[in-house]
């Protein structure tokens, strides 16, 4: 099997690692995030990101106020 080189975050490779257990390969453990589909497996995801979490939150109040809607 070929393989291509991507570029990651030194942050991001942490996290990774983390993930992966002794027998398996970095390209497995990206492939069962991309395909993960357990919600729960998502909890805490944005634990450290609170300012980004804040943003999003009021990003998606603004959109259910209708603020977003295109007039027609």
């Amino acid at each position: 099997m070929s393989s291509i080189n991507i570029s990651i975050n030194e942050d991001v490779y942490k996290m990774l690692k983390g993930l992966k257990r002794e027998d398996e390969s970095f390209s497995e453990i990206i492939k069962s995030l991309i395909s993960e589909k357990e919600i729960s497996k998502c909890y805490g995801l944005l634990s450290d990101k609170k300012e980004d979490f804040e943003i999003i939150e009021k990003e998606a109040s603004a959109a259910r106020k209708g603020k977003w809607r295109r007039s027609i």
